[in-house]
């Protein structure tokens, strides 16, 4: 090889090296931002940030597009994937850039998009208002929301609530008065797909036991709230977890929950709650699944064996558990009746006799 030759060679090799060192603060940079998902255009832009605790942000995961098989439009879907027990919320943030736009900004929304699914396949089915805002004069300030996956037991204000594990997919649309046209138009920014997994079942083998909580009802008789002590199921798909009751009335007649768990037509055990299960006022089907249960007798008075039996992918019991509880009324609670009534009694009684003679008094008097 001439020398010139060599130095050509180390030259290129110099500038390989410089290359590589110059691109190695851009892909620095795209590290530092995996955690973010975002959707913007020129008058705005969004961002998500999924949170394990308020100060640990989480990395979400990509696997291979998934086509929506019931969507109109044959759409595939880049989820981002997190994992339902560490996903605690999601961070909304909300910048616009509209002031001194030509354009007359009208308001937006966020919509939320949602279906109760380990079927990444599956299209969303329930679709509600987020959060929306009127514009006026096209000034805005920039929003931070806070979405939170699971509703807490209490309920802060001005958050946003999930629904635990399953596809969310979040769209911000905003409308605008067009300054050339005079004509209003909608725009979108764009869907974000979120898939929040559940903990697999089949990779969870562990005996179970009860936390029970009673409550009185006005007729005195007893309702129990029962939940798995055990968080080894706590972020499974509930529908792995499945409560039954069964019992024998006061009058001796044998129920189960719902006309569902009936096994046959020669079943002719009576309902507790006939429409249990069917969308009623009171109750949904979910209430039989999930890792609590609250048992209301529906006013019948008996024994009852409340049952939870958690089931792997393919229909086999890992565990089960069964409590018995009683709604009969307390005996003391007629004695504590009845004491009243005798008290009651006895003031009328003595208020009479002191009433007579203050009558007698007032005749001697005359």
């Amino acid at each position: 090889m001439t020398r010139k030759g060599i130095y050509s060679l180390i030259f290129a090799s110099l500038m390989l090296i410089l290359g590589i060192f110059a691109f190695m603060p851009i892909f620095y940079t795209k590290a530092q931002n995996d955690n973010s998902l975002s959707r913007s255009d020129s008058n705005f832009s969004i961002t998500y940030t999924g949170y394990r605790s308020s100060s640990n942000v989480l990395t979400p995961t990509y696997k291979e597009p998934v086509q929506i098989i019931d969507d109109e439009h044959g759409r595939t879907v880049n989820y981002a994937y997190y994992n339902w027990s560490q996903l605690k919320f999601i961070n909304i943030n909300i910048e616009n850039y509209i002031s001194g736009n030509s354009d007359t900004f009208i308001n937006f929304k966020l919509i939320l998009s949602y279906k109760q699914t380990e079927n990444w396949n599956e299209n969303t089915t329930e679709t509600r208002t987020l959060y929306e805002e009127t514009i006026n004069n096209n000034v805005l300030e920039n929003k931070v929301l806070t979405f939170y996956i699971d509703e807490p037991e209490e309920i802060i204000e001005n958050a946003l609530y999930g629904d635990g594990f399953g596809i969310y997919k979040f769209d911000f649309v905003y409308s605008y008065l067009d300054s050339d046209s005079g004509q209003t138009f909608e725009k979108t920014l764009g869907d974000m797909y979120f898939a929040v997994v559940p903990d697999d079942i089949d990779t969870i083998n562990r005996q179970i036991s009860f936390d029970i909580e009673t409550y009185s009802s006005d007729k005195f008789l007893n309702t129990y709230y029962i939940s798995i002590k055990e968080d080894d199921y706590k972020y499974v798909n509930p529908s792995h977890i499945v409560w039954s009751v069964t019992g024998i009335g006061k009058d001796n007649t044998r129920y189960v929950m719902r006309e569902a768990d009936k096994t046959g037509e020669q079943d002719y055990r009576s309902a507790l709650w006939p429409s249990y299960g069917d969308n009623n006022e009171k109750d949904t089907e979910r209430d039989m699944y999930g890792n609590d249960f609250l048992f209301d007798s529906n006013d019948v008075e008996g024994r009852f064996d409340i049952s939870c039996t958690i089931y792997d992918t393919e229909g086999n019991i890992i565990t089960s558990y069964v409590t018995t509880v009683t709604t009969i009324k307390d005996e003391t609670y007629s004695y504590l009746w009845l004491i009243i009534v005798l008290i009651i009694l006895v003031l009328i009684v003595i208020a009479a006799i002191i009433l007579i003679v203050i009558l007698r008094k007032k005749e001697k008097m005359w």
